[in-house]
């Protein structure tokens, strides 16, 4: 079934309205009208199942036949992934990729070995990342879309670094901790209050600095190995993501 966003102001006694780019879409491409089922999030994880009637000039509205909770969310767990700007479209992919897997929100970052770097903060690439977490959002059921944030210094990164229950660096250099090594720890010394605010960074194509790493220490953040082999930017925030699924799955299941 087609799945659209809307806004929780497009939605009101047991009608919505959905009109723009995702109006043409649905008239246009999709060509559905009135009597199709849609299914409609509103962003704040509760979904909607919606009968369309028919279209008017420039927008189709619908009646709300079922209200139920979106699939695609957990209340256990908020991932933020600090990703260090990569060059090319690899950034496109780590979006897609890390919505796919359930990220809560993206912050993208330069650092001294970055090659990309993004100096205003209005590039329309960032408007273009923010499009591409909506359509992963859509095509995998997530009943929010993800914010793609302007990118940011580490600096300006660890200054929320308190807000993390707990915040992972995955360092290539780092050989004492395992990332499976601290979540069991962690999981066996806290009780936080769901969901568990969990922040990953991840450096760039360079990899980073001594002194960020140092930096990034200093504000709280734990590094850890993500095995013996080097990885890609593009694969290691990916890896860190598929293994707190798992870990998160497990935790539950042991409550």
């Amino acid at each position: 079934m087609h799945r659209f966003f809307v806004q929780p102001g497009q939605i009101a006694d047991r009608q919505m309205i959905i009109a723009g780019e995702d109006f043409r879409h649905i008239t246009k491409v999709l060509r559905l009208g009135k009597g199709d089922l849609i299914e409609v999030c509103d962003g704040q994880g509760t979904d909607y199942l919606v009968a369309l009637e028919s279209p008017a000039s420039d927008s189709i509205s619908g009646s709300i036949r079922e209200t139920y909770p979106a699939q695609g969310e957990t209340a256990d767990m908020q991932i933020t992934l600090f990703q260090g700007l990569p060059k090319g479209t690899k950034m496109e992919v780590i979006i897609q990729k890390s919505v796919e897997l359930g990220v809560h929100q993206i912050v993208p970052f330069s650092s001294v070995r970055a090659v990309a770097q993004i100096k205003d903060k209005k590039d329309k690439k960032i408007e273009r990342w923010q499009r591409i977490a909506y359509e992963a959002a859509k095509q995998s059921k997530r009943g929010i879309v993800p914010a793609v944030k302007a990118p940011q210094s580490v600096k300006e990164i660890l200054a929320h670094a308190s807000d993390y229950d707990l915040l992972l660096l995955a360092y290539e250099d780092e050989s004492r901790q395992t990332l499976k090594g601290v979540l069991t720890q962690f999981a066996g010394e806290n009780v936080a209050a769901a969901p568990l605010q969990i922040g990953v960074i991840i450096g760039p194509e360079g990899g980073f600095d001594i002194t960020e790493v140092d930096q990034c220490q200093e504000a709280g953040a734990v590094s850890v190995s993500l095995g013996k082999r080097i990885l890609r930017t593009e694969t290691a925030g990916m890896v860190v993501l598929s293994q707190l699924n798992f870990w998160q799955e497990g935790m539950i299941n042991k409550r």
